[in-house]
């Protein structure tokens, strides 16, 4: 049975989830699960560097990752970071309609966001590029291009494990897992 997101309730439930996971899930985490999410949420809180560039940056940011069925997820997965003046407030997944209403949403496969953690790919390109999309405003995301590349340089530093790198057997426990989640948290 779900929990209602943007209740306490949810939060409550999502945290405890979240604190569960980190104490029995071992690294290298798997990208865009809640553990990731997690560990991504402490990086950008405890980073200096972060926090000086982003120092008048408002709003919020979302990171939309493409559904593919191939790699073990049925539907897309919405990853939103309250970010105000240099401070990371949260970073959770959430629902499809708390993800499209970020101030910023950046979408792309899980192809392309892998290729944007292993630096092959530069976020701010690939925005003017069209290789990601971008919902909001490209000159406000250029004007703080410090900040979004070191959010991109810290997501990096997290020991990931890709989709791309699982096998089919792998996958299909990921996607029995994440469907689990996603009925539990709405997500």
């Amino acid at each position: 049975m779900g929990v209602a997101y943007g209740t306490e309730a949810w939060e409550k439930a999502y945290l405890d989830m979240v604190n569960e996971r980190l104490g029995k899930v071992e690294k290298p985490y798997v990208m865009g699960s809640p553990e990731w999410v997690a560990a991504f949420e402490k990086k950008i809180q405890e980073d200096d560097h972060y926090k000086e560039v982003a120092k008048t940056w408002e709003g919020s940011v979302v990171i939309h990752i493409l559904g593919d069925p191939e790699l073990g997820l049925e539907d897309d997965i919405y990853m939103f970071m309250d970010l105000w003046h240099g401070d990371c407030r949260f970073v959770r997944l959430v629902p499809r309609e708390a993800g499209e209403n970020g101030d910023y949403v950046l979408t792309g496969g899980f192809e392309r966001w892998e290729s944007v953690l292993k630096g092959e790919l530069d976020v701010v390109k690939a925005m003017m590029q069209g290789k990601i999309k971008l919902k909001g405003s490209l000159p406000a995301i250029v004007r703080y291009v410090k900040a979004s590349i070191r959010l991109v340089e810290l997501a990096a530093q997290i020991e990931t494990r890709f989709q791309t790198e699982m096998n089919e057997e792998e996958r299909a426990e990921f996607r029995e897992w994440f469907n689990a989640l996603r009925a539990r948290f709405g997500f």
